[in-house]
């Protein structure tokens, strides 16, 4: 005859069951932070492009930028030592699914979510404030898109579909295409264009290279964060706690002010 297991067994499963499962899943949950510390080292992926924001500096060869002064801070909370970090290079088309694949623990990048990221990574609360503004000559009278006037000269890149709200609200202004970034900020700095828009990171590139340029205005947002293997909550939670400490801390705007503020990043906070 078939043996049936008793309601009491049952109920012993389930209850083995249901304390079981979380404890597990708590467990996968702390692998990232675990992992890092037992190595000792917090590897942070970057397409370490930008400067003033992640570049490698050819002299010393160490990283630079208001992103690697995070990583490093991040290293310092889960280490104890902001040095303990090591940099990876990467790229637009494999830096979600290096994370995934666990080349490294974080993305500390220019990285937007959107839907088809979170199919592949977790991200955490917002790291950086980017979007669209202008660059232009210090002393120049434009402050913000309000100043545009029919007549004023903007050089824009096809590539950023931001030009459009200024071209809505300013139609008499004369539109300059570049396809190519260089070319725009050239048309700046020789006098044929009173501005150029573009976003904030490209616009930090620029003015790192001409002391004449400042960024003022900024009329989108677009909001990057820290990128982190899917599924794990604890390190999510962990990672906002860091930044929340960060900016209560007063340390997160010395940063932005130790790599932005010579470049008008006041103006578009």
């Amino acid at each position: 005859m078939t043996k049936y297991p008793t309601l009491h067994c049952r109920l012993l499963a389930a209850a083995v069951f249901f304390v079981l499962a979380p404890l597990s899943t708590l467990r996968a949950e702390a692998d990232t932070l675990a992992v890092i510390r037992q190595r000792g080292v917090l590897r942070v992926g970057n397409e370490m492009v930008f400067p003033a924001l992640n570049f490698k500096n050819t002299t010393t060869g160490e990283n630079e930028g208001f992103m690697a002064d995070l990583a490093r801070a991040l290293a310092k909370r889960i280490l104890g030592d902001g040095k303990k970090v090591e940099f990876l290079s990467t790229d637009d088309e494999t830096r979600f699914e290096d994370v995934r694949r666990g080349v490294f623990d974080v993305l500390i990048d220019t990285t937007p979510s959107n839907i088809e990221k979170i199919k592949i990574v977790d991200f955490s609360d917002e790291s950086f404030r980017a979007g669209s503004a202008l660059l232009v000559k210090r002393g120049n009278p434009i402050k913000t898109i309000d100043d545009i006037k029919p007549g004023t000269r903007i050089a824009f890149v096809p590539a950023n579909p931001d030009i459009k709200l200024i071209k809505e609200k300013v139609p008499g202004a004369i539109y300059l295409e570049f396809e190519k970034e260089n070319d725009a900020v050239g048309a700046l700095a020789d006098g044929r264009a009173d501005a150029f828009t573009q976003v904030v990171t490209h616009l930090y590139a620029a003015a790192t290279k001409n002391p004449d340029f400042s960024l003022t205005g900024r009329f989108t947002t677009k909001f990057y964060r820290i990128a982190y293997p899917k599924g794990d909550r604890a390190f999510g939670v962990y990672l906002n706690a860091f930044l929340k400490e960060m900016h209560e801390s007063g340390e997160y705007e010395r940063l932005f002010d130790k790599w932005f503020a010579a470049y008008g990043g006041k103006t578009v906070r």
